[in-house]
């Protein structure tokens, strides 16, 4: 049995198990979730249909012709009940979203909370998704979504996590945003990459200044990125050295992230002294 179930992990390489989703096709808005608008009361929705457009389905959505010309939304929230990532292995984050501008380009942003802070991993701004015309009641329609797919969620993973998007109508009477089917994966490692990260090692941990990276002679790497317990990058190497000084860095955990020429990356913890 458990040949088998190695084998099973072998095929499926990139098999992804799906940890959270929401379609919103409800008319109301989904169990946990929020909308808050430090600039006014007007918010968020949910609905097949707002003022101006309408939906292949359920959707997410901030109607800013709705708001009306003069209101300004600069950073109205949709936020996401509690999705715990704690123990999940490579969180991947996707989701369609169309946006339709008026002379501004809005803007649209994702921000994750890491446990102690919201961190932005997305941002779109102008115009996103095809909107027709339906002549016969003068609205549009979106018959299209852009995607934005497999945003890795990794450095951000924790019980408490969050997602939070954040229109901002740049000043401008806009027309709005949509978003829907938001899913979170978990990513099974394929072979390949189980077996690039079984020949990477960093040592010493805990560092106190220098760490160093151990490889086999197959292995290479072209980036070293440091991602601090925030999910902030606060340090990058852009090429192979003997060793990688972090004696700047105050004291706490770090990620870091070792780049193949092959786009493969190799996450290792370390404790910095």
């Amino acid at each position: 049995m458990k040949k088998f179930f190695i084998l099973l992990l072998s095929i499926c390489g990139l098999c992804d198990a799906q940890v959270f989703s929401e379609n919103f096709n409800g008319n109301a808005l989904p169990a946990g979730w929020m909308v808050e608008n430090p600039d006014n009361s007007f918010n968020w929705n949910v609905g097949a249909q707002n003022g101006f457009a309408g939906f292949p389905d359920g959707a997410a959505f901030f109607d800013d012709d709705d708001a009306g010309p003069s209101v300004v939304n600069t950073n109205a929230r949709l936020i996401s009940p509690v999705i715990n990532l704690a123990g999940v292995v490579n969180p991947k984050l996707s989701f369609n979203y169309a946006n339709m501008i008026d002379n501004l380009d809005s803007t649209l942003k994702v921000e994750v909370f890491n446990g102690t802070s919201w961190i932005q991993v997305f941002t779109f701004s102008g115009d996103a998704g095809i909107w027709d015309l339906d002549f016969n009641t003068f609205t549009f329609v979106v018959t299209s979504y852009d995607t934005a797919a497999n945003i890795d969620l990794t450095p951000y993973a924790n019980a408490a996590f969050k997602l939070r998007f954040v229109y901002d109508d740049a000043g401008d009477y806009s027309y709005g945003v949509v978003i829907d089917n938001v899913k979170i994966t978990s990513g099974l490692l394929a072979t390949s990459e189980v077996s690039y990260a079984d020949h990477i090692d960093v040592y010493p941990n805990p560092v106190k200044g220098d760490f160093y990276i151990k490889q086999s002679s197959q292995s290479k790497f072209e980036k070293i990125s440091v991602i601090d317990q925030s999910g902030k990058l606060v340090k990058t190497f852009n090429k192979a050295s003997d060793s990688y000084d972090l004696s700047d860095l105050p004291k706490g955990v770090y990620i870091i992230m070792i780049s193949n020429p092959d786009g493969k990356v190799v996450k290792k913890k370390v404790m910095k002294e």
